[in-house]
């Protein structure tokens, strides 16, 4: 009995390669990426503008992460989006936020603006010994000591203050330890307050008052004991 003949596949052949139909959406993409980063920038500087006007620092960040969606009602108004599929959304969409982002962290730090609050670091005293002034934990009734707190700011601290009920302190300024102060305390950014008399055998709460020059502020609360 002969064996009937299977069916003939076709044999597969690539699809027609068309050179200047790739390169018009080419051509598209990269137009579209030019314009969803320049459309960040535009977004960047309305947002800085309200921070800067209003401080509407919450509502920035909400336009930041909406912005990008804004996208789907602008780009058709300058660009053929009708054969778009997803990802050709999620590339401008993308690219638009993190330019936003960059152009914002850039635009919150110095020269252009300071937001940022100034930050407390090392809290330490210091008493005199033998001619020298040592770091210590340990402070006696009514001994000279030297209280030194490390006030840092990304742009310039304008004032640090401290104060302390007990110790008779009420918005005290402190002074910043400059190089080669006469204690011999090494570091960057201190500020200190001398106590000439010491103090009295006690528990103390100290509360640090820091602002920069773009008025934003920050406070610590440290205790100490002496005796």
């Amino acid at each position: 009995m002969a064996k009937k003949k299977g069916k003939r596949e076709e044999a597969f052949t690539f699809p027609k390669f068309d050179s200047e139909e790739y390169r018009t959406k080419e051509v598209r993409d990269s137009k579209v990426t030019v314009f969803a980063v320049f459309y960040a920038i535009v977004v960047a500087l309305i947002c800085y503008s309200l921070v800067m006007v209003a401080d509407m620092g919450g509502w920035v960040t909400l336009i930041g992460f909406a912005s990008p969606f804004g996208l789907i009602k602008i780009l058709p108004i300058f660009f053929d989006t009708s054969e778009f599929e997803r990802k050709n959304w999620f590339g401008p969409m993308m690219m638009s936020f993190m330019a936003w982002l960059g152009f914002m962290i850039l635009l919150s730090n110095p020269p252009f603006n300071d937001i940022a609050k100034p930050k407390f670091q090392q809290v330490e005293t210091y008493i005199e010994s033998d001619g020298n002034w040592n770091q210590t934990l340990q402070i006696d009734a009514n001994t000279p000591f030297v209280l030194v707190i490390s006030v840092k700011d990304n742009w310039e601290v304008d004032s640090v203050k401290v104060s302390a009920g007990k110790a008779a302190l009420n918005s005290q300024p402190l002074l910043k330890l400059e190089e080669n102060n006469e204690y011999d305390i090494e570091g960057n950014s201190l500020y200190y307050y001398f106590f000439e008399n010491g103090l009295d055998t006690d528990a103390y709460s100290f509360i640090f008052y820091a602002e920069d020059a773009e008025g934003n502020s920050n406070s610590k609360s440290i205790s100490l004991t002496i005796g």
